[in-house]
């Protein structure tokens, strides 16, 4: 399996109150970065877990070694993915994402 495609797992950092301007202002996002194996969601699986086929859904696998990160969403090909569902078959994870709007 080719772990060639970068994804970063996105955190959103938390309000930070700032006195110059008497408000909260968004803090830093914390962003870890590695390779993965991403591949198209198959209809079967898509099918069970939706209720129906679902375009654009992917499966991401990581290293055997790699820990997801706490994450809010991941950044993928310029675009921004949700967490639908992950596994932990043999010490790998696999996550099921879907694409969403990140505001």
């Amino acid at each position: 399996m080719r772990y060639e495609t970068s994804i970063v797992f996105v955190e959103k950092g938390q309000k930070v109150y700032d006195p110059e301007i008497s408000g909260y202002r968004p803090g830093e996002d914390k962003k870890t970065k590695t390779l993965a194996n991403v591949t198209d969601l198959g209809t079967s699986r898509s099918v069970q877990l939706f209720g129906d086929i679902k375009q654009g859904a992917k499966v991401i696998r990581l290293y055997p070694s790699f820990d997801v990160p706490k994450h809010d969403y991941i950044e993928l090909w310029d675009k921004t993915w949700q967490t639908v569902t992950s596994k932990q078959p043999l010490n790998r994870h696999d996550l099921i994402v879907q694409e969403v709007t990140v505001s």
